[in-house]
């Protein structure tokens, strides 16, 4: 084997920097974020789950619960089982799960990206991929979405080795596995398999083409014993993590027919339109990756593009191989589905986040071919455009600073950034200001009136996700029975309008690059001083 050249050494060194900064990053900031508006029934589902394995099925509280059951449990139950481990409450095990979770996924992306184009290509992908607020936001608070995404990674890294040829049982076992771990959390990664089959289809014709039909029939009768004993593991790791589907063979087609008319309709602001969910325009997709990417990673596709087109007019179809073929149905299938299938869709792209994958990948193979290019140019050149990426990338990090832990509301300059995105795109979409918000009033009130304020019996109205709000606050702090009655104070987000908003002094605001996500009303008769803006989230989140 050749050694690597010193030029791979420093890409892969900086590959493995980015990662290392990603998980010091998660060990420092896991405790600081709220909880979302699905975490609650996540943590439920998962503790149900566990008493499901935990009673050997006599215990079927699971099987009904909310419409979780029409998930796999694998994310759920993995988070139960570690919290009785872990000396953190649970929504901290989660977040700090989720952030590992997410870093598991940049290795993915990386090696995707360095198997197609080399330490280059995979470094660029996995920078990109660390510095979108996107992805580290959904990391620590979505339950579903970047677990799936992660997996869905994996399965595109052995996907695209077993295109490759790469021999050996590796790639079909990781195949199997990754599918498995897919499939246990959200049974429409079937679409997952399509890639796969798509490029053996076209190796197979390419064999047949070259060598004649005999020879494409012993590559099929070889391929087929590796791919179903693959897709036989899969469909064993989601039925083990899945309590519903093993209470029948067809449960898994009735999820997946369920899903296809998700009853789920309401009206939210997207690109200055007021959408809804089951009628989103077609162009709803592609405007909602295209203000959700950071510029560079915008660039880098369309440079994979333009050397796409040129390969393709260089080497004709011959130039389109299998993994090729692979990454850009990977890119493009599932957008083209949910198009085409009229999918109910809402909070931008992270029902989506699983396409990042392919694109980031397109994104550093893209930057690779320009950075192949600017070598050629004179020194001069190369410098401007290096000094012109640095200043973007500190630019990035301070915005993602200047953001947490609420990095998930990002823009880029298409949509003005944050500022130009508030009221004509949603921000705030998991409601964990609220956390925010119900730790800073109970801080004040506490300074301001003394440790008795504890056991004082407050009334806390919520406008959003309740658990978001009250699991910060003293346990004797309630909510009206019916969330609607009398209150001292009001929490609100901002996601939309609430009903029934009592009038009261506003002293809380909880705000990022000028944008508010959630406030604090005082509704009593003599309300308290307005809470400084600038007070710092307590450390404690």
């Amino acid at each position: 084997m050749q050694a690597p050249s010193p030029q791979d050494r420093f890409w892969d060194g900086l590959a493995q920097l980015g990662l290392m900064a990603a998980l010091l990053f998660v060990a420092a900031s896991f405790k600081q974020f709220g909880i979302s508006w699905d975490e609650p029934l996540h943590v439920e589902n998962g503790w149900r789950a566990l008493n499901w394995y935990r009673s050997l099925g006599a215990d079927r509280s699971v099987l009904s619960f909310q419409n979780l059951y029409l998930y796999g449990a694998l994310y759920d139950t993995i988070c139960a089982t570690v919290s009785l481990v872990l000396p953190f409450d649970g929504y901290e095990t989660r977040r700090l799960l989720g952030g590992l979770v997410g870093v598991l996924g940049l290795a993915g992306v990386r090696l995707l990206a360095r198997d197609l184009g080399g330490p280059r290509a995979g470094a660029l992908a996995v920078l990109l991929l660390l510095l979108t607020p996107e992805w580290i936001g959904q990391s620590f608070a979505n339950p579903k979405d970047i677990p799936f995404a992660t997996a869905a990674a994996w399965v595109a890294v052995a996907q695209i080795r077993l295109l490759q040829g790469r021999p050996g049982r590796g790639p079909w076992l990781l195949h199997g596995v990754t599918l498995g771990c897919a499939l246990g959390i959200r049974v429409g990664g079937v679409i997952l398999l399509a890639p796969l089959l798509l490029g053996l289809g076209v190796m197979l014709l390419r064999q047949a083409l070259r060598d004649g039909p005999l020879s494409a029939a012993r590559l099929m009768a070889r391929l087929a014993g590796p791919l179903a004993a693959s897709l036989l593991l899969s469909w064993a790791m989601m039925v083990a993590f899945w309590p519903w589907a093993q209470t029948g063979w067809l449960r898994p087609l009735e999820a997946l027919a369920a899903f296809s008319h998700f009853p789920l309709s309401f009206h939210f602001p997207f690109a200055g339109q007021q959408v809804e969910t089951t009628a989103l325009p077609l162009w709803y997709v592609p405007v909602a990756f295209a203000v959700k990417l950071p510029e560079p990673a915008l660039l880098g596709l369309l440079a994979a593009c333009v050397a796409g087109i040129l390969a393709l007019r260089r080497q004709g179809w011959a130039g389109l191989t299998p993994p090729w073929l692979g990454l850009a149905s990977m890119a493009l299938l599932p957008p083209a589905t949910v198009i085409v299938s009229h999918a109910v869709l809402y909070d931008g792209i992270r029902h989506l986040l699983f396409v990042m994958v392919p694109l980031y990948a397109l994104a550093g193979l893209g930057l690779g071919w320009l950075a192949g290019l600017l070598a050629a140019r004179p020194l001069r050149e190369i410098r401007l455009v290096a000094g012109l990426m640095g200043l973007w990338v500190v630019w990035q990090i301070v915005s993602i600073g200047r953001l947490h832990p609420y990095e998930a509301i990002w823009y880029n300059a298409l949509a003005g950034g944050v500022t130009g995105a508030e009221g004509r795109f949603e921000l705030d979409v998991g409601g964990t200001a609220l956390s925010e918000a119900a730790s800073r009033l109970r801080d004040h009130l506490v300074a301001r009136e003394g440790a008795w304020a504890l056991a004082h019996p407050y009334r806390i109205r919520v406008c959003g996700p309740p658990e978001s709000a009250l699991y910060f606050l003293p346990p004797r702090w309630v909510a009206p029975p019916d969330g609607k009655g009398p209150a001292d104070f009001y929490i609100a987000f901002t996601r939309g309008t609430c009903p029934d908003a009592p009038a009261g002094k506003q002293i809380l605001r909880v705000r990022r690059m000028g944008v508010t996500l959630a406030y604090v009303l005082d509704l009593r008769p003599t309300p308290t001083e307005e809470i400084p803006e600038n007070e710092p989230a307590p450390s404690g989140l």
